[in-house]
């Protein structure tokens, strides 16, 4: 069976506790002095006990501690005395020499005599709460600092995750051109070659030509998808420089335009700069040549038979404006969201049955985020499309 323990001294108990325990009796005198308070003091127990506590410290007989020592001898209920109005009740220094702040707690005792209270004052250093205090805040901010970098870390997990499905979409689509935009004009180029090659005799010359013809057209198809493809391979591989200068605009549009010149006069279409495109802008000129190519290539392609396509160019204290505009078919709105994401884009037949490679926008939006530009790209079903180059002037300009 189970005994309950029992203690001779009962106060013995308070030695054991990191509080200061004072005990005091109806003459002020003091009946227990806790190892603690013996501690924090240097003044030991048996040279304490039964000393008046005016006496040994004669601060406390001020009103505002005598007063409330006399309430409760009286039995009155616990009181508590802040380190706010009251810095020390027992003095007691720290390694400093200062004062420490205290809470002091003062409860009435009852004695076995009726009607009297001895009073238990219960010292408790604020250095220690603040300790506490502070070490609760350091675990509260190291709680919030790695709930903060597991959040960061979910983020960043989320950013990754999202750029891996770009990533595999972007080879998914990567790959889908090289297996059905650059196989399907490579297989229809080997037949043509085997049947013309099996049958040569049979044919007459102008079947001949006619043959030749579209082995032309579909390798210059050819040609252009595996030259886009190079060129976006290599921008996404970061495997060329660029190299942002001053440069005349109108003459880099000139020699965009010449290179489409051939498309613009099958079709009978009418192009126009503007006079204002004859300015200086920074940019590295190959990649706006190759820009502006892209763009009246893929304007031409989807323009009908007489139709037009300009070019105008403005700019305000920060940037320059390049702007590509046709009276062609237009696009949806969905089209038009999509326009400049590998793994969405489409290539749609021209007006002419032109066939494209899906890549041009593509390459266009890359080669000007490189140059720190932007482009944006407007259009309605059935009244054309508009494309603007936006590049920041040169800073000396």
């Amino acid at each position: 069976m189970l005994k309950d323990v029992y203690y001779e001294n009962p106060l013995i108990a308070y030695d054991h506790i990191p509080i200061g325990i004072c005990i005091i009796n109806n003459n002020f005198n003091i009946i227990f002095w806790n190892r603690t308070l013996e501690a924090w003091t240097n003044i030991q127990r048996d040279d304490i006990m039964f000393k008046n506590i005016f006496e040994l410290f004669p601060h406390l007989q001020t009103p505002k501690y005598k007063s409330r020592l006399q309430l409760m001898l009286s039995g009155r209920p616990p009181m508590v005395l802040s380190p706010m109005l009251n810095e020390y009740f027992i003095p007691i220094k720290d390694t400093e020499g200062n004062y420490q702040a205290q809470t002091v707690t003062l409860s009435s005792i009852p004695t076995n005599e009726t009607g009297l209270y001895n009073v238990i004052i219960a010292i408790e250093n604020v250095a220690t709460l603040f300790n506490k205090v502070k070490q609760y805040r350091i675990i509260k901010n190291q709680a919030i600092d790695e709930l903060n970098r597991r959040i960061e870390a979910e983020e960043k997990l989320k950013e990754y995750t999202k750029k891996l499905e770009q990533l595999n979409s972007t080879k998914d689509k990567f790959f889908s051109i090289i297996a059905h935009d650059l196989i399907n004009p490579i297989s229809a180029q080997y037949k043509l070659v085997k049947i013309l090659k099996d049958n040569i005799e049979q044919f007459s010359k102008e079947d001949i030509i006619d043959i030749i013809n579209e082995i032309e057209k579909s390798s210059s198809h050819t040609y252009k998808l595996l030259e886009n493809l190079l060129t976006w391979s290599r921008s996404q591989l970061n495997k060329f420089s660029v190299h942002i200068d001053k440069h005349n605009l109108m003459n880099i549009i000139k020699l965009a335009a010449s290179d489409v010149s051939s498309q613009i006069a099958v079709k009978k279409i009418t192009l126009n700069f503007s006079e204002n495109c004859d300015i200086s802008v920074c940019c590295d000129n190959n990649l706006l040549t190759t820009i502006i190519r892209n763009l009246l290539s893929n304007s031409v392609k989807f323009t009908n038979y007489g139709g037009k396509i300009s070019v105008s160019c403005r700019m305000d204290d920060e940037f320059t404006y390049i702007t590509v505009e046709d009276n062609g078919i237009g696009m949806d709105e969905e089209t038009l969201n999509n326009l400049f994401k590998l793994d969405q884009t489409h290539s749609k037949l021209g007006t002419n049955k032109e066939v494209g490679t899906g890549l041009g926008l593509v390459i266009c939006k890359e080669f000007v985020e490189k140059m720190n530009g932007d482009i944006f790209a407007e259009s309605k079903l059935g009244e054309g499309s508009k494309f603007t180059i936006k590049l920041p002037n040169c800073r000396n300009q």
